[in-house]
């Protein structure tokens, strides 16, 4: 009976240390945080410094046209819009103005592509009486390649009658 009694005793100390041991010594050493030190990753910082480069880049500029016509009417803000666009050549000469022309689909592919440059180059001729170098912009014509909206309505094929110009980082 001794030796059950100085074993139940002999458990019941080894209980108590190693419940201190766990709980004041080992405990706060694992919940401890770890500093972790971070090395600078120059290809982020370059990512980041594009990401906010091409979030100050001026939106698209959409110029909208009746059909079979290649005559538009300006406005204030397209007038507004290609003060940013003239700014933005400014301060990167590098990048480039992209003027594309598009049509709706009535009518064959050849014609509607002649259509969306004939569209191009009437922008491109606006955007030099305004003071857009000629020699910062690309024309290109899409035809009717790349619709913005469907065929099927009036509406939607006339918001593919239209030229874009946008931006191109060179």
């Amino acid at each position: 009976m001794k030796i059950l009694i100085t074993g139940l005793v002999a458990f019941v100390i080894w209980c108590f240390i190693s419940a201190w041991l766990y709980n004041d010594i080992l405990l706060p050493v694992i919940q401890k945080p770890v500093p972790v030190q971070t090395i600078p990753d120059p290809l982020s910082e370059v990512a980041d410094s594009l990401a906010k480069l091409k979030a100050s880049m001026p939106g698209s500029l959409m110029i909208y046209f009746e059909f079979d016509k290649v005559k538009f009417k300006t406005d204030p803000q397209t007038d507004n819009t290609v003060k940013e666009f003239k700014a933005w050549l400014d301060k990167y000469p590098s990048s480039m103005l992209l003027v594309t022309g598009h049509s709706d689909l009535v009518g064959t592919p050849d014609y509607n592509h002649e259509l969306g440059l004939e569209r191009a180059r009437v922008v491109e001729k606006y955007l030099v009486s305004v003071g857009v170098p000629a020699g910062k912009m690309i024309i290109e014509s899409k035809g009717e390649t790349e619709p913005a909206a469907g065929y099927i309505t009036e509406e939607d094929r006339a918001k593919n009658r239209r030229t874009e110009i946008t931006i191109k980082m060179q």
